[in-house]
Parts: structure tokens; sequence; C-alpha cells
């Protein structure tokens, strides 16, 4: 009797620490979705900013971070002049690029909670990106479109180039 007592115990402490490590990632971690302009914690933009300097009066519309723990292990941003990507597993942690550089996007949606729908972009300094969105919300569209937006815009002022979506 006394060890299906202590199997009981060990199991019900078990359960308990198995909560409260679940509360403490859940209260550490990044939303599991794209944070919209006015949603993003300010705290974020401060570390953005500090791994990649904003230019003067630019604005982060769009902001993800796929990462457990500590954003810098995953960011995705879309501002209103350029897309950010920054990863510490990466040789080179960032990835910079301005909208008129890209000459190729495209996106593959899994509207699946479990999984992220991944956009891949190419440059015309043959750089190729591949990056998480969240799909939570719908966001995983607003982030593309927006994007796809911005694009055209920078390419409709200069000729003779072709962007493939």
């Amino acid at each position: 009797m006394k060890a299906v007592k202590i199997v009981i115990i060990s199991i019900g402490t078990l359960f308990v620490l198995g909560v409260i490590g679940l509360m403490y990632v859940g209260a550490n971690s990044p939303e599991t979705y794209i944070y919209t302009e006015n949603e993003i914690p300010e705290e974020y933009l401060e570390i953005l900013d500090e791994l990649t300097p904003l230019n003067k009066n630019e604005n982060v519309l769009f902001f993800y971070s796929d990462a457990l723990f500590d954003i810098k292990d995953g960011i995705y941003a879309l501002t209103d002049q350029r897309l950010i990507i920054y990863c510490q597993e990466w040789d080179d942690p960032e990835a910079i690029i301005e909208f008129d550089d890209i000459v190729n996007l495209n996106i593959e949606y899994d509207d699946s909670f479990l999984t992220d729908s991944f956009i891949t972009v190419e440059t015309d300094y043959e750089m190729i990106v591949e990056f998480p969105v969240s799909s939570e919300k719908g966001r995983d569209k607003q982030f593309f479109q927006y994007l796809e937006q911005k694009v055209r815009e920078a390419h409709s002022s200069i000729r003779d180039t072709t962007v493939v979506f």
C-alpha cells in the first residue's frame, strides 16, 4: 500500500510540475499569431531595433516570431519600407530585403493550427529566403498580400523588371 501512495504522489508531482512548466512557457512565449502594428509589444520592437536598426519613420506593420522563448531565434517583420528577417541560427543572422530587390514571391498556405504557412522570397542578387508565418487569424494572407502589394508598387516605377508571383 505504501508503494501505491509513493507512485500516486510521484505521478501527481510530475503532473503539477508539467502544468507549471506549461504555464511558464505560455506566459513567456510570444503569441502564436502574427502581431499587427498596434498589437506588437514594445519590448519586441525594441529588440528588433537593437538587432536590425529601423529607419527613421519606419513602421512595423506585421511581426511574427516562431521562437519558444527568445524571439531572437526567429523574427519575421514586415514594415512599410522593407522585409526584415532575423534568425540566430544562420551564419549571417539578419536578412533585410528591400521591396524593389524582390523578384519572386511564393507562399505555401497551411491552415493547420500546428504548422505555419511558408513564404519564399527570391531577390535580384540571388538570395532565396524561406520563412514561416502563422496562419492563425488568417494573418498569413494579410502579411503576404501586403508584401506582394509593396513589391508591385516598388517595381511599378522600375522598367524592364520581371516580378513573378
